[in-house]
């Protein structure tokens, strides 16, 4: 397994438990303070996760010093956004530069795979695969978190607001699982091509069966 996907099945499991968490206090403690907290620390998981997923994917010379200040900056923001925030109280603004963020990182991953020559058809990479469940995330719910943060508190808003993020996220899900089976396949079409045979042949010598002849 390469270094990207593993660090994206760190994200996958990552998602899932801070994701129970967030429910737990929503719903068993009902307790808003606690699940905001655990959502803000979700963004900036999943934040510097991503953007350790580029940097084994992204072949540019500048992306490790690109993707450290760009996690450092979304930290400071992070911190500084929950420090002057009221309890209770979540800001899109943290979504909306996420978005911003990972779809200029999408776009140029594609450039990338534009401009390099390729063995293979790019369909056949699971991060190809990723990438574009990603990118329909962000892209699908840019404006969702853009216009949320004044509209939030309407009725209407809201319910629109769950049907196209719950739409959006499992289309996004159904090409992140089509990017593991992708990934799958290859790597028991990789171990197939590797396998060795163990076949008892005859041994054939024969310069000794020429001298054997000669005399």
């Amino acid at each position: 397994m390469t270094a990207e996907l593993k660090v994206f099945f760190i994200y996958a499991i990552s998602v899932c438990v801070l994701l129970c968490l967030s429910l737990y206090f929503r719903f068993v403690m009902k307790d808003i303070h606690h699940q905001m907290m655990i959502n803000r620390f979700f963004l900036f998981i999943e934040f510097c996760l991503l953007s350790l997923f580029y940097f084994f994917v992204l072949k540019t010379k500048f992306k490790k010093l690109f993707f450290f200040i760009f996690s450092a900056l979304y930290l400071i923001y992070s911190v500084q956004d929950y420090t002057y925030s009221k309890p209770g109280e979540f800001n899109f603004s943290l979504l909306v530069v996420e978005c911003l963020f990972f779809l200029s990182v999408i776009v140029y991953f594609f450039y990338e795979k534009i401009l390099y020559s390729i063995s293979s058809p790019i369909y056949y990479s699971p991060t190809f695969w990723i990438s574009v469940a990603f990118l329909i995330y962000f892209s699908g719910n840019f404006f969702l978190f853009l216009f949320s943060k004044s509209m939030f508190k309407d009725p209407d808003f809201k319910s629109q607001y769950t049907i196209i993020y719950s739409s959006v996220t499992i289309i996004k899900n159904i090409f992140l699982g089509l990017g593991i089976v992708i990934n799958s396949n290859s790597i028991s079409q990789s171990n197939a091509g590797t396998g060795k045979f163990d076949v008892d042949l005859d041994t054939f010598y024969p310069t000794l069966n020429t001298k054997h002849n000669l005399q």
